[in-house]
């Protein structure tokens, strides 16, 4: 029982009192008798009757030594174990330290199972009242103290997270739904959010949709701050981040504090945001981004910040004034977002990606060469030579080829018949 328990039900029996304190002893006595049929409800105990000479010892201690002598006993064995021998006790301390990450009654079964918990075993109750008092817990780290911190200007630091969000459709068509999912790029000096995309999958691709409308609208930032997500570690965003001469910061493994203003964010997202979405509701994912782009315009981006005191809209303006961003145009962007692979040229002059066959130069055939493409852009593909550019590729059209194809072309020392398989479609 502790000390907030004890005041309680000492409380309580000076109430139960109180009534009878400059009464004589008769009718003290005829006071207690009807009280004692009575229920009270004890702190931490429930209902309860009290004899009239229980009642009677109270105001007797009360009277002695006033409010001390309404308050319960503490129990002489007060931290000690009666049903916990040395022994047994030992045991525990010992078996704890190989079990010292398992929960308590996960450890109890333990105990039950190694049979050190005595003859009948004592109950989990009594188990965890002794591991409590002897600590016997994970040791925690010392938290480590943070500092508050604020970049100087716009575009010098840039932190980007993910959000799990509603579930939605992926078209008006669909009866089925998917989890949406939130990737959005934060400002730290102004709280701008500078790019933001609900997807359903956190790949590179809606990283990338996301960092290159952010780039194009509000200029290249010095670094981007991330976490440790499959996403941000992708070899893809590290060259990205290297030809653009923009740093990349990794956060330390589950240190999401670390990034508390994206995390702000996203609870401004719930709070203010998603509550607007009826959970029954049945929206499509654009239209999911339509009411998110409006909100932001509308009320994230033109409400009081309470974080630098002033509306993001406003901070990010002044800022610019002062120190304009590097701009890079789209062409450029998008040679630097280009995802690459490898492919050996087929004796056809053709290679094949994304179940699409492409016609690729005669002089290629038989060689390794690097296909480079745009993932918002799949369908462009582009053939590189020792990291040039030379031509942009082309789905192979067999029935062009067909009427452009001209026998009186062939070597005539080579059989037509070793040209042309049988079957071939001329």
């Amino acid at each position: 029982m502790d000390e907030k328990q004890r005041e309680a039900i000492g409380l309580l029996r000076h109430q139960i009192i109180s009534p009878v304190l400059m009464e004589t002893g008769r009718a003290q006595m005829e006071y207690f008798r009807r009280a004692s049929l009575m229920q009270f409800d004890v702190p931490g105990i429930g209902m309860k009757r009290f004899r009239p000479t229980t009642i009677k010892s109270w105001l007797q201690s009360y009277k002695k030594k006033g409010f001390t002598g309404l308050l319960p006993k503490k129990r002489r064995d007060l931290g000690h174990y009666r049903k916990l021998p040395d022994g047994i006790k030992e045991a525990i301390r010992n078996l704890r330290g190989d079990f010292i990450d398992l929960s308590v009654v996960s450890f109890y079964e333990q105990c039950l199972s190694k049979d050190i918990l005595g003859h009948p075993p004592i109950g989990l109750a009594t188990l965890r009242r002794f591991v409590k008092k002897e600590d016997l817990f994970p040791k925690q780290e010392q938290p480590k103290a943070r500092k508050r911190f604020e970049m100087s200007r716009f575009g010098e630091l840039w932190t980007a997270d993910f959000m799990h969000g509603p579930h939605v459709c992926a078209h008006e068509e669909s009866l089925r739904k998917q989890k949406a999912i939130l990737m959005a790029i934060i400002d730290d000096y102004s709280r701008m959010i500078v790019g933001a995309e609900w997807g359903f999958w956190e790949n590179t691709l809606l990283l990338e949709k996301v960092f290159k409308e952010a780039i194009l609208s509000y200029g290249l930032p010095m670094k981007i701050y991330v976490d440790n997500g499959s996403a941000f570690s992708s070899s893809y965003l590290k060259r990205v981040c290297a030809h653009l001469e923009i740093g990349l910061v990794h956060s330390k493994p589950y240190d999401s504090p670390s990034r508390g203003k994206i995390e702000r964010f996203f609870r401004s997202v719930r709070e203010r945001f998603l509550k607007l979405i009826h959970p029954e509701a049945r929206i499509t994912l654009n239209d999911l981004n339509e009411r998110f782009r409006t909100w932001l315009r509308a009320d994230y981006h033109h409400k009081h910040h309470t974080g630098i005191d002033t509306r993001p809209i406003d901070r990010y303006q002044a800022s610019l004034s002062e120190c304009p961003l590097k701009r890079v145009d789209e062409e450029t962007l998008d040679e630097f977002f280009m995802q690459s692979v490898a492919r050996t040229v087929n004796r056809d002059c053709t290679v094949s990606y994304n179940s699409i066959i492409y016609e690729v130069p005669p002089l290629y055939v038989g060689k390794r060469v690097e296909l480079r493409f745009v993932q918002d852009k799949p369908s462009e593909v582009y053939l590189y030579d020792e990291g040039k550019r030379m031509s942009k590729l082309l789905p192979v059209d067999t029935r062009e080829n067909a009427r452009t194809y001209r026998p009186s072309d062939r070597d005539p020392h080579v059989p037509f018949h070793a040209i042309i398989e049988e079957g071939d479609d001329l």
